[in-house]
C-alpha cells in the first residue's frame, strides 16, 4: 500500500473511531474547510479546538441519539505535489450515515442516506494534515429528502435553458 493510501485509510477509520486520533492527524497550524456552503467563516475550523466538535459527529455509536452512525470508505486516492515540495493528498470518498435525525439542518427521519465526496489534505513534514478542503455531493441527498434542486442535464441535445424560468 502506498503512503496517500495508508494516509487516507488512517483518516477515514479515525473519523469514525475517535476524534481525538483523528485530530492527532492534523498540524496545531491548520486550515479546515468543509464548504457546507454556509457562511466562510463559520465553514473554516483554524485550531484543533474549533475542529473537534466538528470531526466528532462522525465517531458517533450511540444509535438512539439522532446523531447517525457514520461510515466514511475510501474510494480512491492519489498522490499530489503539494507547497514547498510537500506531499498532499486527493481522497475520493463515499460516505453512509444511519439514523440520522437530520442532513445539513433538513430533516432526515431516521433514515440511511449515502453520497459520496472529495477530500483534499496538504500534509508538513511530519505528514500531519495542515489544510484540508472538503466538499460533499450534497445535491442527490437533500433531492431524497424532499428538497426541490434542479439538475438538468445541460449536455442533451436539445436541451432549452428557457424550461428552467420559473422553475
Amino acid at each position: 500500500m502506498t503512503d496517500h493510501q495508508t494516509h487516507a485509510r488512517r483518516w477515514a477509520s479515525a473519523l469514525i473511531t475517535d476524534t481525538a486520533t483523528a485530530l492527532d492527524l492534523y498540524a496545531d497550524d491548520l486550515v479546515f474547510d468543509d464548504h457546507r456552503d454556509r457562511d466562510h467563516v463559520l465553514d473554516t475550523a483554524i485550531t484543533k479546538d474549533e475542529l473537534a466538535p466538528r470531526l466528532a459527529v462522525y465517531s458517533n455509536r450511540d444509535n438512539a441519539n439522532g446523531a447517525g452512525i457514520h461510515e466514511f470508505r475510501v474510494d480512491e486516492s492519489y498522490p499530489l505535489p503539494g507547497v514547498n515540495g510537500l506531499p498532499s493528498v486527493v481522497i475520493l470518498w463515499s460516505w453512509t450515515g444511519e439514523r440520522l435525525d437530520s442532513y445539513r439542518g433538513v430533516p432526515a427521519g431516521g433514515r440511511t442516506l449515502t453520497t459520496r465526496g472529495i477530500t483534499w489534505h496538504q500534509l508538513d513534514a511530519l505528514g500531519r494534515i495542515t489544510r484540508e478542503v472538503t466538499y460533499w455531493n450534497d445535491t442527490p441527498v437533500l433531492q431524497e429528502l424532499g428538497i426541490p434542486i434542479i439538475t438538468p442535464e445541460y449536455w442533451v441535445e436539445g436541451f432549452d435553458p428557457a424550461t428552467l424560468a420559473g422553475a
